[in-house]
Parts: structure tokens; C-alpha cells; sequence
């Protein structure tokens, strides 16, 4: 299905700071190049050098511990040269097990093959970190399970430490031009965004509320979304009642000036969750108690507030 390359190696290219949190950086590897913001990934194994085989980033400083830690993992991509295939693109996530480190990878595109992936267009992730799709592979640690919900991955690794992050390309051989380019931008790991474009945005069109809401359910994540709308016991009522609430806003340019806000805000709720969850922990070993559920609710009630 794939190259399999290791997070550990010859780093190539610049340390790219990111501003958005404090020490955070990204090392782009391989035949990784950084154009205006943009991160642009090549596979080519159709040439004499091995060197652009793969390439990637990878990203520290994000206070990422465990894969428990992991709140937020998502990016926007474009794939310019060929399609989603051979497990490429994708996150690795590292992670220290009883038997030596090993990777778990979480697939890009759609699912359940993650091929199929619009030339020149776009893509948002959306956040993969509670995704419902299969889109982790866990065999390294354990055999047989390629195709993984991100609740099965946690179940299996959520204690395990994570030793790296990276965003990879290396599936050029799965061409019949042996090449393959993606471009990502706006990756983000947990409250840290990497690779943002510079110069302003580009105008986004008006959206109307049932446009304004998938887009917030791509931009958080299922989950999130759920917690920031639902209003039932399982939270599906979600998106009816975001369309509800996007219904009553004066025009489509009002809506779509509350996705960005609304998305800006998920940010900020995350990134005050770990910090309410780290201070619980600090307070439970010195009092023995632990509020299992603390961090979710301190989401939940943040995400509602902006809503």
C-alpha cells in the first residue's frame, strides 16, 4: 500500500516559527519546499534521486504529551499532481509502545479508500481527532487493525507517549507518472496553526445556513460540532438546529462572517480546555481526585458559549 518512512532522519529545509504558540515549529523534510505560507509535498520516484522520494513536515512544541493529549489534528490540502492514494497523504503519529516506537497514521481524503481526491481544489480535513471514519492505522502496534475509528485507536494507544507529528507524502510509485504533489496550508496540532498563507484572505462567497453549517462541522469536527449545537441526549440534532440558528441571521455574508468567527473561537476554547485539564491534574495529585470528564465539559460549555 505504501513506503513506510520513519519520523526520525535527515531533516532538510527550514525550521518554520509559528507565532500562534510559543516555541511551536514545523522542519519540512524530503522534497518539502515553503512558497508564500504554502507547504508543498512531492513524491517523485520517477527520477535518479532518491532524495524527493518523500517528503513531509514535522511539527514540535505543540505540548502534544499522549495521544490522549491530541485534541486537534487537521489541514487544508490540495492535491496538484495525480490523486489521494497508497496511504498518502497523510498525519504520522509516533508513539512510544512496549516494543519500541511505532506509527499511527491517519489518513487524508475520502473515506473508505482515501482516493478520489479533486485535482486543484481545496480540501478541508476538517478535525480527523474524533473522527467516526476509519481512517487510523494502528497495525503497527497491532496486527490487523488497518482500519481503525479514532475511538479504537485511542482505546489502543491513548496512554502511549508521542515521540513525533508529521504530515507525509511518498506515494509517487502509485502513478503511472511516478509523481505525486499535494500542497497543505493551515495545519493545525491542537492549538498550534502551521503553514498559513501570507497576504490577506482570499473573499469567501456568502453562505446560506445549510452551506454555513457543513462548513462548521468540516472546520471542528463532528464531535465539536455536536457539542457546540446538539441539544438532545447523543447531540444529533446538532445540525438542524445550527441550520435553525444560521436561518435567523440578516444575509449570507453575516453567516459566513460568523463561520470564520465561530471557528477562530474553537481554537481558543480547545486551548483553554488543556489548560483547565492541566491544572485539574496538578489539583489531583494533590488531593487524589479526578474529574474524568472535566476537560469535555469545559469544551462543551466553551463551544456553546460562541456558537
Amino acid at each position: 500500500m505504501r513506503k513506510l518512512i520513519a519520523l526520525v532522519g535527515a531533516l532538510a529545509g527550514a525550521v518554520i516559527l509559528v507565532p500562534a504558540a510559543l516555541g511551536a515549529t514545523a522542519t519540512p523534510f524530503g522534497g518539502a519546499t515553503v512558497a508564500d505560507g504554502v507547504l508543498t509535498l512531492v513524491s517523485n520516484t520517477g527520477d535518479a534521486s532518491a532524495a524527493n522520494d518523500s517528503s513531509g513536515a514535522t511539527f514540535t512544541g505543540t505540548g502534544v504529551t499522549t495521544f490522549s493529549s491530541l485534541t486537534t489534528l487537521s489541514t487544508e490540502f490540495n492535491v496538484t499532481d495525480d490523486d489521494c492514494s497508497g496511504g498518502s497523504p497523510r498525519f504520522q503519529v509516533a508513539v512510544q509502545t512496549p516494543s519500541g516506537e511505532k506509527n499511527v497514521f491517519v489518513y487524508l481524503g475520502p473515506a473508505p479508500s482515501f482516493t478520489g481526491c479533486s485535482q486543484n481544489v481545496w480540501i478541508a480535513s476538517g478535525n480527523l481527532i474524533g473522527s467516526a471514519d476509519a481512517r487510523f492505522d494502528t497495525s503497527q502496534v497491532q496486527a490487523g487493525t488497518q482500519v481503525s475509528t479514532y475511538a479504537a485507536a485511542l482505546a489502543l494507544v491513548g496512554s502511549y507517549q508521542v515521540t513525533g507529528i508529521s504530515l507525509v507524502v511518498d506515494s509517487g510509485w502509485a502513478f503511472a507518472d511516478k509523481e505525486q504533489t499535494v500542497q497543505a496550508r493551515n495545519v493545525k496540532v491542537n492549538a498550534s496553526t502551521f503553514f498559513e498563507p501570507s497576504g490577506p484572505k482570499p473573499p469567501t462567497s456568502g453562505l446560506n445556513p445549510a452551506q454555513a453549517c457543513k462548513k462548521l462541522r468540516s472546520d471542528l469536527g463532528v464531535e465539536a460540532f455536536r457539542m457546540a449545537y446538539g441539544t438532545n441526549g447523543n447531540k444529533k440534532n446538532a445540525f438542524g438546529k445550527c441550520v435553525s440558528k444560521m436561518a435567523r441571521m440578516k444575509n449570507d455574508a453575516a453567516r459566513t462572517a460568523a463561520v470564520e468567527r465561530i471557528g477562530d473561537s474553537a481554537d481558543r476554547c480547545t486551548e483553554r480546555a488543556e489548560s483547565d485539564r492541566g491544572k485539574g491534574h496538578a489539583k489531583s495529585k494533590q488531593h487524589g481526585k479526578v474529574k474524568g470528564k472535566g476537560r469535555q465539559n469545559a469544551l462543551a460549555a466553551c463551544l456553546k458559549k460562541f456558537a
